[in-house]
């Protein structure tokens, strides 16, 4: 039986690429590690939407470090129950939470989020997963093809880190079961979105330190949709990587154009120095670990390495059937968005 056929057309609709997808009864469980964030809430949703049976959603209960909704856990998890996940509690940086949520798995979709501690939580769960037989280990990384790979591995830490632990996916083969697939994503369109929520809906103001290069920004509806795709049809995409960009690279000039636009109020761009920046950085409260990746990040930006040809594949276009979102259609796809939020 034919995907489209199980799934209806809806979903297919949005990513054809699901048509050519055979629907797979032995998949099992899939459980999801973070159903608040920004591409697990849109992956879990779209494989209940899509007819699975068998998800089960890891849910953060505790503070957050970055955003201000302190209902957002209550209201994803309220969602995803109406639409039949199953829904946990799940800490990274919990062992015991990890051996709970895995009960039963048979395939793990994982997106790691900025937290203290990263470099320690992601090897523990990788050793409860194998203990615990997940046949399948989907991975959301950080883009690394052509020229991009190494000045961004050498340069940030947290992009570092994913490239250490899709280093640890890679080996896991050779001493388990498990087989893998790594989804490396360029800058997510919602990342700055998030970073400088309030500065944007306070202030009416869009830092950066970019200097005027272009930026491989991609939405996380179209990694979500890459996703669901290797989830739903994991033996086409065992063991393989795919990295995944946006259309073209953009400015952060014509992005705050954009978000003057969707908010319907003007919003000044800020250009600063990579200093100035990692200052500001600082002043919004945020993790002196987030602040270290968030201006390492805009001085690679800075370089102008996203505007290069190499920052660019064709992978998540053959994945989901269809041309990536623009900037543009990313603010304006609401339908996605996670509830409570007006953005991202």
């Amino acid at each position: 039986m034919t995907f489209i056929k199980s799934a209806g057309k809806k979903l297919a609709d949005v990513i054809p690429g699901l048509n050519a997808i055979t629907f797979d009864p032995s998949l099992g469980t899939i459980f999801v590690t973070s159903g608040t964030g920004l591409v697990g809430y849109r992956v879990a949703l779209s494989l209940l939407e899509a007819g699975h049976k068998s998800v089960r959603v890891g849910v953060w209960y505790g503070d957050r470090q970055i955003g201000d909704d302190e209902t957002l856990a209550e209201k994803v998890t309220k969602q995803l129950q109406e639409k039949g996940a199953e829904v946990v509690a799940f800490d990274w940086s919990d062992d015991q939470s990890h051996a709970a949520a895995l009960d039963g798995v048979n395939t793990v979709f994982a997106t790691i989020p900025h937290m203290k501690g990263w470099a320690d939580v992601f090897p523990s769960f990788l050793r409860t997963c194998k203990n615990k037989k997940v046949e399948h280990f989907v991975k959301i990384s950080f883009f690394k093809a052509g020229d991009v790979a190494s000045p961004y591995r050498q340069n940030v830490p947290f992009v570092k880190f994913h490239g250490t632990c899709d280093d640890i996916i890679e080996q896991v083969v050779f001493d388990s079961r498990m087989s893998y697939t790594i989804l490396g994503a360029s800058h997510l369109m919602a990342t700055p979105l998030l970073h400088q929520g309030n500065v944007l809906k306070e202030e009416h103001k869009f830092i950066t330190a970019s200097y005027g290069m272009g930026v491989n920004y991609i939405s996380p509806n179209d990694v979500a949709s890459a996703a669901l795709v290797v989830l739903l049809n994991r033996k086409e995409h065992r063991n393989k990587t795919y990295n995944l960009s946006g259309p073209y690279p953009i400015t952060d000039r014509a992005v705050c154009k954009l978000l003057s636009e969707f908010y319907e109020t003007p919003i000044e761009h800020v250009p600063m120095g990579y200093h100035d920046y990692e200052e500001d950085v600082k002043k919004r409260g945020l993790p002196e670990w987030l602040v270290l990746d968030s201006a390492a990040l805009e001085k690679m930006k800075a370089t102008g390495i996203d505007e290069l040809p190499s920052s660019f594949t064709k992978d998540l276009e053959k994945l989901i059937g269809r041309k990536p979102e623009t900037f543009r259609e990313y603010i304006t796809n609401k339908s996605a968005m996670r509830p409570g939020l007006k953005f991202p």
